[in-house]
């Protein structure tokens, strides 16, 4: 039996590459995230950059349970 999947119900998919680097001897990290289908990427220091990043792509919930972009 095959299904036809209409382009309204495939599901979106975007994936991420994130690599961390941590100092010696510190708590201090900073990294990069990339976007797999647009190349897109940026570095960063604060775990804040990359949640705004993957909200260019994704609909995640915030703390609540709400939706947000």
């Amino acid at each position: 039996m095959l299904i036809a999947m209409d382009a309204q119900n495939s599901p979106t998919i975007s994936s991420f590459v994130i690599r961390f680097v941590v100092e010696p001897d510190s708590c201090a990290y900073r990294g990069e995230i990339r976007h797999i289908q647009t190349g897109e990427e940026i570095q960063f220091t604060d775990w804040q950059d990359v949640e705004a990043f993957v909200r260019r792509y994704v609909l995640l919930e915030d703390e609540n349970g709400a939706n947000s972009a």
